[in-house]
């Protein structure tokens, strides 16, 4: 990159509206994703304190499986967004449909193990029978989603490679307004308990399902490019996604052991320095969600680029978009520090967290503008397509970052060293291929290139 494009960067753009129209809704989405957990905690939490304790283990378990067999999400919208790029409707909606049909089966064989597994995956948490009992029962009942769940992952990712964000937007606050409607009938009208909102949120998740099967199949089926003839695994490129999938699925879980290792590291250290570090990391990734709406743009944009055979369009608004991320990171970690003295307030920490929360609180304030590149250039690179690029160097920042845990994770500081490791391991790894990949300067002449 030269001073000059780096200056342009940090100019109004004339795509800056396709941005805003794309990283609005995305923002509003992945806002609204966590408030099924919310509630659900909510509701839950009025059971007692063993319910609560059971819906933390399921939480975790679902975070888990959402974070491995996203991967799927990830793969459809540049796939989808390249042939949209290149104004192959038909081709884009072949991928919809085989990108659907891969979640569902993928969906019903995983049900078919993780209920049956409930039992052993709830136990591997060492929390008290009575515990377990529960956890197990809210477990099973919403594995038996995991193939809405999946269509629906599907549903967000192929909207988006079609540059539309509004609709995931509207299924979602549709789904989650579900939920909080049902949750309380079934928990305390049919008296179902905890099983009441397992039943809650797997309705919720099926309508959603229904909804973007409905939209894509019936309603949009035209504009997306989806033919009416016969349908076979070869029309629908089923074989594609899961061949150029499978490295995101492998990235997913480098990234989630990478985090997970943090976080057992810190529960070694006491119920202090547990508390302090759970705090600053869900500081630290919810406000993540603000910056991950700018990768969804620049997934969708950049694949569509590329696909019209375009690098130096993808490339001039992929600056623009990191510059957009670094200035919110910025923006950020200006919010962070004014928002410290409301923080032991808001998590209603006692003095001794606190303290320990202040020792590690710079990270999650330095950090931030680095988060905003990484993101913004991970979205880059999925729109480029180069799943096996991301793979192999999230792997290599995953160790980085437990070697790093391994020598230094002995105090919380150490623990915070490393996630520091992880955010710059992927820093330099993205910054390397943004440099000499094909978004490189001088791959071109392309269409928008000065030089054409």
């Amino acid at each position: 990159m030269t001073f000059a494009s780096i200056r342009a960067a940090f100019r109004r753009n004339v795509r800056d509206g396709a941005i805003a129209a794309l990283a609005w809704p995305a923002l509003g989405t992945l806002a609204i994703d966590p408030v099924v957990t919310i509630v659900d905690t909510a509701w839950v939490g009025r059971l007692g304190t063993e319910a609560l304790a059971a819906l933390a283990i399921a939480g975790a378990v679902f975070a888990a499986v959402f974070s491995v067999f996203n991967f799927i999400q990830m793969t459809l919208t540049p796939l989808i967004a390249a042939e949209y790029g290149r104004n192959e409707l038909g081709r884009a909606g072949a991928i919809a449909v085989g990108g659907l049909g891969v979640s569902a089966v993928i969906g019903v064989v995983l049900a078919a193990v993780f209920v049956l597994a409930a039992p052993v995956i709830a136990s591997w948490f060492g929390a008290a029978p009575e515990v377990i009992d529960d956890a197990t029962i809210y477990l099973r009942i919403r594995f038996l989603a995991l193939p809405v769940m999946l269509v629906t992952t599907a549903g967000h990712g192929i909207y988006r490679g079609y540059h539309n964000t509004r609709t995931p937007l509207v299924v979602a606050v549709g789904m989650n307004a579900i939920n909080l409607v049902l949750d309380p009938i079934l928990i305390f009208g049919f008296g179902l308990g905890i099983a009441g909102a397992a039943w809650a949120t797997v309705f919720a998740q099926a309508t959603a399902a229904v909804w973007f099967l409905w939209l894509i199949l019936v309603r949009d089926r035209p504009t997306l490019g989806i033919g009416r003839g016969s349908v076979t695994w070869d029309s629908v490129r089923a074989g594609s996604v899961v061949a150029k999938g499978w490295p995101m699925m492998i990235r997913s879980i480098a990234l989630l052991t990478a985090i997970t290792a943090t976080t057992w590291f810190a529960s070694q250290l006491g119920a202090v320095d547990t508390a302090a570090h759970q705090v600053a990391l869900q500081v630290w990734l919810f406000l993540a969600f603000v910056l991950d709406s700018f990768a969804v743009a620049a997934t969708a944009m950049v694949g569509s680029d590329l696909g019209a055979e375009d690098p130096s369009a993808a490339r001039d608004v992929s600056n623009r978009l990191l510059a957009l991320g670094l200035m919110t990171g910025v923006g950020l970690s200006v919010l962070t520090v004014a928002a410290a003295p409301l923080i032991p307030r808001l998590f209603s920490l006692e003095p001794e967290v606190t303290d320990a929360l202040w020792s590690i609180y710079p990270f999650v304030v330095i950090l931030q503008p680095l988060t905003a590149l990484v993101y913004v250039w991970d979205g880059v690179a999925i729109g480029a397509a180069v799943f096996r690029y991301l793979a192999g160097f999230m792997v290599l920042a995953s160790v980085a970052t437990v070697a790093s845990l391994l020598v230094i994770g002995d105090s919380l500081v150490g623990v915070w060293t490393a996630l520091g490791v992880l955010t710059v391991v992927r820093l330099v790894t993205l910054a390397w291929w943004y440099l000499n990949g094909v978004l490189a300067a001088g791959r071109d002449p392309s269409p928008s290139s000065p030089a054409v």
